[in-house]
Protein backbone atom coordinates (compact mmCIF):
# COMPACT_ATOMS: atom_id res chain seq x y z
CA UNK A 1 0.00 0.00 0.00
CA UNK A 2 1.04 3.42 -1.02
CA UNK A 3 1.82 6.22 1.98
CA UNK A 4 1.52 9.27 2.77
CA UNK A 5 3.08 11.51 5.25
CA UNK A 6 0.70 14.41 7.88
CA UNK A 7 2.25 18.00 8.41
CA UNK A 8 0.58 19.93 11.00
CA UNK A 9 0.93 23.62 11.90
CA UNK A 10 -1.69 23.72 14.75
CA UNK A 11 -2.67 28.02 15.89
CA UNK A 12 -4.14 29.09 18.35
CA UNK A 13 -7.50 29.55 15.92
CA UNK A 14 -6.86 27.46 13.06
CA UNK A 15 -4.82 24.14 12.15
CA UNK A 16 -3.54 24.30 8.99
CA UNK A 17 -2.04 20.79 7.01
CA UNK A 18 -0.62 19.29 3.96
CA UNK A 19 -0.71 16.13 2.62
CA UNK A 20 2.48 14.46 0.75
CA UNK A 21 3.40 11.26 -1.07
CA UNK A 22 6.95 10.12 -0.52
CA UNK A 23 8.03 11.35 -3.54
CA UNK A 24 7.45 14.70 -1.60
CA UNK A 25 4.67 15.75 -3.82
CA UNK A 26 1.90 17.69 -2.25
CA UNK A 27 -1.02 15.73 -3.10
CA UNK A 28 -3.81 17.92 -0.53
CA UNK A 29 -4.08 20.55 1.75
CA UNK A 30 -6.04 22.89 3.73
CA UNK A 31 -7.32 24.26 6.64
CA UNK A 32 -9.64 24.44 9.51
CA UNK A 33 -10.40 28.37 10.13
CA UNK A 34 -12.25 30.12 12.93
CA UNK A 35 -11.98 27.30 15.28
CA UNK A 36 -12.52 29.94 18.01
CA UNK A 37 -15.52 31.07 16.71
CA UNK A 38 -17.62 28.94 14.08
CA UNK A 39 -14.93 26.67 12.55
CA UNK A 40 -15.11 25.72 8.85
CA UNK A 41 -12.43 23.34 6.74
CA UNK A 42 -11.90 23.83 3.36
CA UNK A 43 -9.62 20.92 1.24
CA UNK A 44 -7.77 21.69 -2.15
CA UNK A 45 -6.11 19.02 -4.17
CA UNK A 46 -2.64 19.13 -6.05
CA UNK A 47 -4.20 21.73 -8.68
CA UNK A 48 -5.50 23.51 -6.36
CA UNK A 49 -8.89 22.65 -6.92
CA UNK A 50 -11.47 22.58 -3.70
CA UNK A 51 -12.27 19.18 -2.91
CA UNK A 52 -13.96 19.56 0.58
CA UNK A 53 -15.70 22.08 2.87
CA UNK A 54 -17.33 21.06 6.20
CA UNK A 55 -19.04 24.16 8.71
CA UNK A 56 -19.45 23.58 12.09
CA UNK A 57 -21.82 26.14 14.48
CA UNK A 58 -20.96 28.25 16.98
CA UNK A 59 -21.59 25.79 19.91
CA UNK A 60 -19.05 23.94 18.51
CA UNK A 61 -15.73 26.61 18.52
CA UNK A 62 -13.16 25.51 21.05
CA UNK A 63 -12.83 22.30 20.21
CA UNK A 64 -9.08 21.17 18.54
CA UNK A 65 -10.03 17.74 19.17
CA UNK A 66 -13.31 17.71 16.66
CA UNK A 67 -12.03 19.82 13.92
CA UNK A 68 -9.16 17.64 13.93
CA UNK A 69 -11.12 13.96 14.80
CA UNK A 70 -13.09 15.44 11.23
CA UNK A 71 -9.42 16.06 9.23
CA UNK A 72 -8.75 12.46 10.36
CA UNK A 73 -11.56 10.65 9.28
CA UNK A 74 -11.69 12.82 6.24
CA UNK A 75 -8.22 11.99 5.34
CA UNK A 76 -9.02 8.29 5.87
CA UNK A 77 -11.84 8.01 3.95
CA UNK A 78 -10.53 9.97 0.95
CA UNK A 79 -6.89 8.54 0.23
CA UNK A 80 -8.29 5.09 1.14
CA UNK A 81 -5.60 3.59 -1.13
CA UNK A 82 -2.65 4.97 0.86
CA UNK A 83 -1.87 4.28 4.57
CA UNK A 84 -0.45 6.97 7.30
CA UNK A 85 2.68 6.47 7.64
CA UNK A 86 3.82 9.61 9.82
CA UNK A 87 2.73 13.00 10.95
CA UNK A 88 5.20 16.04 11.26
CA UNK A 89 4.47 18.99 13.23
CA UNK A 90 5.39 22.25 13.29
CA UNK A 91 6.47 23.73 16.83
CA UNK A 92 7.17 27.19 17.49
CA UNK A 93 9.89 26.98 20.36
CA UNK A 94 12.25 24.51 21.05
CA UNK A 95 14.63 26.76 23.45
CA UNK A 96 17.86 25.46 23.99
CA UNK A 97 16.66 21.69 24.69
CA UNK A 98 16.21 21.10 20.27
CA UNK A 99 18.74 22.16 17.81
CA UNK A 100 17.42 19.47 15.61
CA UNK A 101 13.54 17.87 14.38
CA UNK A 102 13.38 15.20 16.82
CA UNK A 103 10.43 12.18 16.57
CA UNK A 104 8.11 12.49 19.49
CA UNK A 105 8.24 10.85 22.74
CA UNK A 106 6.97 11.48 26.33
CA UNK A 107 9.83 12.82 27.20
CA UNK A 108 10.19 14.62 23.77
CA UNK A 109 6.38 16.04 25.05
CA UNK A 110 7.68 17.11 28.69
CA UNK A 111 10.18 19.33 27.61
CA UNK A 112 8.15 21.01 24.73
CA UNK A 113 5.43 21.68 27.54
CA UNK A 114 8.27 22.63 29.80
CA UNK A 115 9.00 25.51 27.03
CA UNK A 116 5.67 27.31 27.40
CA UNK A 117 6.87 30.45 28.73
CA UNK A 118 8.71 31.15 25.85
CA UNK A 119 5.63 30.89 23.88
CA UNK A 120 2.63 31.20 25.37
CA UNK A 121 0.18 31.83 22.37
CA UNK A 122 1.50 28.90 20.39
CA UNK A 123 3.26 26.58 22.14
CA UNK A 124 0.00 25.27 24.30
CA UNK A 125 -1.45 24.76 20.71
CA UNK A 126 1.24 23.08 19.07
CA UNK A 127 0.78 20.55 22.04
CA UNK A 128 -2.68 19.73 21.82
CA UNK A 129 -2.50 18.72 18.49
CA UNK A 130 0.41 16.39 19.43
CA UNK A 131 -1.41 14.78 22.27
CA UNK A 132 -4.34 14.53 20.32
CA UNK A 133 -2.30 13.06 17.43
CA UNK A 134 -0.78 10.26 19.68
CA UNK A 135 -4.01 9.48 21.71
CA UNK A 136 -5.73 8.13 18.06
CA UNK A 137 -2.45 6.57 16.77
CA UNK A 138 -0.37 5.62 19.58
CA UNK A 139 2.32 3.69 17.24
CA UNK A 140 2.42 6.34 14.62
CA UNK A 141 5.63 8.05 13.98
CA UNK A 142 5.33 11.53 15.57
CA UNK A 143 7.80 14.33 14.28
CA UNK A 144 8.68 17.76 16.15
CA UNK A 145 9.83 20.71 13.69
CA UNK A 146 11.43 23.71 15.79
CA UNK A 147 10.98 27.18 14.22
CA UNK A 148 14.31 28.02 16.68
CA UNK A 149 16.56 25.15 15.65
CA UNK A 150 17.91 26.98 13.06
CA UNK A 151 19.39 29.56 14.91
CA UNK A 152 20.84 27.39 17.39
CA UNK A 153 24.39 27.73 15.43
CA UNK A 154 24.15 31.51 16.81
CA UNK A 155 26.71 32.68 19.25
CA UNK A 156 27.80 34.66 21.56
CA UNK A 157 26.73 38.71 21.20
CA UNK A 158 23.78 37.67 18.92
CA UNK A 159 22.08 35.41 21.47
CA UNK A 160 22.41 37.56 24.55
CA UNK A 161 20.69 40.71 25.97
CA UNK A 162 21.93 43.56 28.15
CA UNK A 163 20.06 42.10 31.48
CA UNK A 164 21.38 40.74 34.75
CA UNK A 165 23.85 37.58 33.15
CA UNK A 166 21.89 35.28 35.62
CA UNK A 167 18.53 35.50 33.57
CA UNK A 168 20.69 34.33 30.63
CA UNK A 169 21.76 31.75 32.26
CA UNK A 170 17.92 31.08 32.90
CA UNK A 171 17.01 30.86 29.23
CA UNK A 172 16.06 34.53 28.78
CA UNK A 173 17.92 34.95 25.51
CA UNK A 174 17.40 35.08 22.23
CA UNK A 175 16.10 32.57 20.34
CA UNK A 176 14.70 33.54 16.51
CA UNK A 177 11.57 32.14 14.78
CA UNK A 178 10.62 31.33 11.21
CA UNK A 179 13.51 28.67 11.31
CA UNK A 180 11.80 26.23 9.03
CA UNK A 181 11.38 29.26 6.54
CA UNK A 182 15.42 30.00 6.46
CA UNK A 183 16.47 26.16 6.77
CA UNK A 184 14.13 25.82 3.43
CA UNK A 185 15.45 29.12 1.20
CA UNK A 186 19.48 27.65 2.62
CA UNK A 187 18.70 24.50 1.11
CA UNK A 188 16.94 25.99 -2.14
CA UNK A 189 19.72 28.39 -2.57
CA UNK A 190 22.08 25.30 -2.40
CA UNK A 191 20.07 23.40 -4.96
CA UNK A 192 19.45 26.95 -7.46
CA UNK A 193 22.47 28.91 -6.92
CA UNK A 194 25.45 27.06 -5.76
CA UNK A 195 28.03 30.03 -6.09
CA UNK A 196 26.41 32.16 -3.85
CA UNK A 197 24.74 29.63 -1.38
CA UNK A 198 27.43 29.64 1.31
CA UNK A 199 27.96 33.56 1.21
CA UNK A 200 27.07 35.81 3.04
CA UNK A 201 22.57 36.42 2.77
CA UNK A 202 19.75 38.31 5.00
CA UNK A 203 16.97 36.72 4.13
CA UNK A 204 13.97 38.73 4.84
CA UNK A 205 10.29 36.25 5.75
CA UNK A 206 7.74 38.91 6.02
CA UNK A 207 4.25 37.67 6.09
CA UNK A 208 1.95 38.40 8.98
CA UNK A 209 4.57 37.29 11.40
CA UNK A 210 7.89 39.08 10.24
CA UNK A 211 11.55 37.99 10.92
CA UNK A 212 15.17 38.57 8.80
CA UNK A 213 17.89 36.19 9.53
CA UNK A 214 21.72 36.85 8.46
CA UNK A 215 23.11 33.28 7.36
CA UNK A 216 26.67 32.64 6.17
CA UNK A 217 27.87 29.01 5.19
CA UNK A 218 24.10 27.97 5.34
CA UNK A 219 24.06 28.31 8.97
CA UNK A 220 22.19 31.15 11.11
CA UNK A 221 24.45 33.93 12.39
CA UNK A 222 22.15 36.33 13.80
CA UNK A 223 17.82 36.86 13.61
CA UNK A 224 15.79 39.39 14.35
CA UNK A 225 13.56 38.01 16.40
CA UNK A 226 14.43 37.15 20.34
CA UNK A 227 13.36 35.35 23.23
CA UNK A 228 9.69 35.61 22.05
CA UNK A 229 7.80 36.20 18.45
CA UNK A 230 7.65 40.34 19.17
CA UNK A 231 10.75 41.37 18.29
CA UNK A 232 12.32 42.87 15.34
CA UNK A 233 10.68 44.32 12.46
CA UNK A 234 6.66 45.36 12.88
CA UNK A 235 4.33 42.29 11.98
CA UNK A 236 0.27 42.55 11.62
CA UNK A 237 -0.41 42.65 14.71
CA UNK A 238 2.95 42.49 16.84
CA UNK A 239 4.85 46.22 17.00
CA UNK A 240 8.33 44.39 16.85
CA UNK A 241 10.92 46.59 18.72
CA UNK A 242 9.94 49.04 20.79
CA UNK A 243 11.34 51.44 23.79
CA UNK A 244 10.79 48.85 26.36
CA UNK A 245 9.78 52.14 28.69
CA UNK A 246 6.55 52.60 26.48
CA UNK A 247 5.67 49.16 28.71
CA UNK A 248 6.04 50.78 31.99
CA UNK A 249 4.35 54.00 30.50
CA UNK A 250 1.18 52.25 29.88
CA UNK A 251 1.27 50.53 32.84
CA UNK A 252 1.89 53.22 35.48
CA UNK A 253 -0.40 55.96 33.35
CA UNK A 254 -2.60 53.77 31.85
CA UNK A 255 -3.46 51.37 34.61
CA UNK A 256 -2.56 48.29 31.74
CA UNK A 257 -2.43 44.80 33.69
CA UNK A 258 -0.37 41.79 32.16
CA UNK A 259 -3.51 40.78 29.82
CA UNK A 260 -3.64 44.26 28.63
CA UNK A 261 0.00 44.41 27.42
CA UNK A 262 -0.02 41.30 26.41
CA UNK A 263 -3.19 42.13 24.29
CA UNK A 264 -1.32 45.25 23.50
CA UNK A 265 1.50 43.67 22.58
CA UNK A 266 0.33 40.45 20.57
CA UNK A 267 -2.60 41.59 18.92
CA UNK A 268 -3.87 45.71 18.89
CA UNK A 269 0.15 47.19 17.56
CA UNK A 270 1.92 46.39 14.32
CA UNK A 271 0.88 48.14 10.58
CA UNK A 272 -2.89 47.15 12.37
CA UNK A 273 -2.46 49.17 15.41
CA UNK A 274 -0.24 51.77 12.89
CA UNK A 275 -2.57 52.29 10.62
CA UNK A 276 -5.87 52.61 12.30
CA UNK A 277 -6.72 50.58 9.20
CA UNK A 278 -5.72 47.04 8.80
CA UNK A 279 -3.33 44.46 9.50
CA UNK A 280 -3.29 43.25 6.17
CA UNK A 281 -0.47 43.95 4.15
CA UNK A 282 -1.96 43.46 0.72
CA UNK A 283 -5.18 45.42 1.92
CA UNK A 284 -2.81 48.36 2.77
CA UNK A 285 -0.49 48.21 -0.30
CA UNK A 286 -4.15 48.61 -2.33
CA UNK A 287 -4.89 51.13 -0.59
CA UNK A 288 -1.72 53.64 -0.17
CA UNK A 289 -2.78 55.92 -2.54
CA UNK A 290 -6.32 56.75 -0.80
CA UNK A 291 -5.82 56.25 3.14
CA UNK A 292 -3.66 57.73 4.77
CA UNK A 293 -2.81 54.90 7.79
CA UNK A 294 -2.50 52.71 4.99
CA UNK A 295 0.43 54.62 3.51
CA UNK A 296 2.19 55.46 6.92
CA UNK A 297 1.94 51.44 8.06
CA UNK A 298 3.52 50.07 4.66
CA UNK A 299 6.38 53.15 4.39
CA UNK A 300 7.10 52.17 8.02
CA UNK A 301 7.34 48.81 7.41
CA UNK A 302 9.51 49.14 4.31
CA UNK A 303 11.88 51.18 6.55
CA UNK A 304 12.29 49.37 9.39
CA UNK A 305 12.97 45.94 6.73
CA UNK A 306 15.85 48.45 5.08
CA UNK A 307 16.58 49.26 8.41
CA UNK A 308 17.56 45.53 9.71
CA UNK A 309 19.34 44.26 6.57
CA UNK A 310 21.86 47.02 7.18
CA UNK A 311 22.17 46.19 10.70
CA UNK A 312 22.14 42.50 9.56
CA UNK A 313 25.15 43.15 7.63
CA UNK A 314 27.40 43.77 10.89
CA UNK A 315 26.83 40.31 11.47
CA UNK A 316 28.54 39.20 8.62
CA UNK A 317 30.64 42.01 7.65
CA UNK A 318 28.97 42.76 4.16
CA UNK A 319 26.68 40.99 2.17
CA UNK A 320 26.25 39.44 -0.64
CA UNK A 321 22.52 38.63 -1.70
CA UNK A 322 19.16 39.20 -0.14
CA UNK A 323 16.41 36.83 -0.90
CA UNK A 324 12.49 38.10 0.06
CA UNK A 325 10.19 35.29 1.57
CA UNK A 326 6.85 34.58 2.68
CA UNK A 327 3.65 36.23 1.75
CA UNK A 328 4.73 40.00 1.12
CA UNK A 329 7.92 39.15 0.66
CA UNK A 330 7.59 36.64 -2.04
CA UNK A 331 4.51 38.17 -3.57
CA UNK A 332 4.88 42.14 -3.40
CA UNK A 333 7.04 44.01 -5.91
CA UNK A 334 5.79 47.25 -4.47
CA UNK A 335 7.31 46.05 -0.99
CA UNK A 336 10.67 45.18 -2.19
CA UNK A 337 11.37 47.76 -4.69
CA UNK A 338 10.42 50.43 -2.22
CA UNK A 339 12.71 48.33 0.69
CA UNK A 340 15.86 48.25 -1.69
CA UNK A 341 15.61 52.20 -2.75
CA UNK A 342 16.31 52.41 0.99
CA UNK A 343 19.25 50.29 0.74
CA UNK A 344 20.41 52.05 -2.88
CA UNK A 345 23.63 53.63 -0.93
CA UNK A 346 24.82 50.30 -0.52
CA UNK A 347 24.30 49.52 -4.00
CA UNK A 348 21.57 47.57 -4.27
CA UNK A 349 19.44 47.80 -7.19
CA UNK A 350 16.93 45.87 -8.41
CA UNK A 351 15.84 45.27 -12.23
CA UNK A 352 11.66 46.25 -12.09
CA UNK A 353 11.07 44.52 -15.12
CA UNK A 354 12.24 40.95 -13.57
CA UNK A 355 11.12 42.41 -10.29
CA UNK A 356 7.62 42.73 -11.48
CA UNK A 357 7.34 39.00 -13.47
CA UNK A 358 6.15 36.71 -11.29
CA UNK A 359 8.39 33.19 -11.18
CA UNK A 360 11.62 35.75 -11.35
CA UNK A 361 13.62 34.93 -8.57
CA UNK A 362 17.06 36.90 -9.14
CA UNK A 363 15.68 40.42 -9.17
CA UNK A 364 18.83 42.29 -9.09
CA UNK A 365 19.94 44.72 -11.66
CA UNK A 366 22.86 43.91 -13.46
CA UNK A 367 25.18 46.35 -11.88
CA UNK A 368 23.66 45.84 -8.40
CA UNK A 369 26.63 45.75 -5.74
CA UNK A 370 24.71 42.90 -4.23
CA UNK A 371 22.25 40.07 -5.55
CA UNK A 372 19.15 40.42 -4.60
CA UNK A 373 16.02 37.46 -5.01
CA UNK A 374 12.52 36.48 -4.00
CA UNK A 375 12.31 32.68 -3.52
CA UNK A 376 8.46 31.10 -2.07
CA UNK A 377 9.36 29.49 0.86
CA UNK A 378 8.09 25.72 1.64
CA UNK A 379 8.38 25.34 5.00
CA UNK A 380 6.01 21.78 4.98
CA UNK A 381 8.58 20.16 2.57
CA UNK A 382 11.34 21.02 4.81
CA UNK A 383 8.95 19.25 7.69
CA UNK A 384 8.13 16.39 5.62
CA UNK A 385 11.73 15.69 4.73
CA UNK A 386 12.50 15.83 8.60
CA UNK A 387 9.41 13.68 9.43
CA UNK A 388 10.20 10.87 6.47
CA UNK A 389 14.11 10.73 7.95
CA UNK A 390 12.57 10.58 11.19
CA UNK A 391 10.42 7.68 10.59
Amino acid sequence: MKEIILVINAGSSSLKFKIFDLENNAIASGQVEGIDLAPSFKAKNANGDVIAEHLWSQKEAHNHALVLEYLISWILETFKEYKLRACGHRVVHGGTIFNKSVRIDDKVIADIESLIPLAPLHQPHNLRVIKLMHSMFPDMPQVAVFDTAFHQSMQGNATMYAIPYSLYKEGVRRYGMHGTSYAYIAKKMQDSYPNIADKKLIIAHIGSGASLCAIENGKSVMTTMGMTALDGVPMGTRPGAIDSGILLYLMESKGYGVDEIRDFLYYKSGVGGLSEFSSNFYTLECNIDKNEGAKRAFDFMTYRVAEEIAKLMVSLNGCDGIIFTAGVGENSAYFRSEVCKHLEYLGVKIDENKNQTRGTEAISAQDSKIAVFAIPTNEELMIVLDTKALS
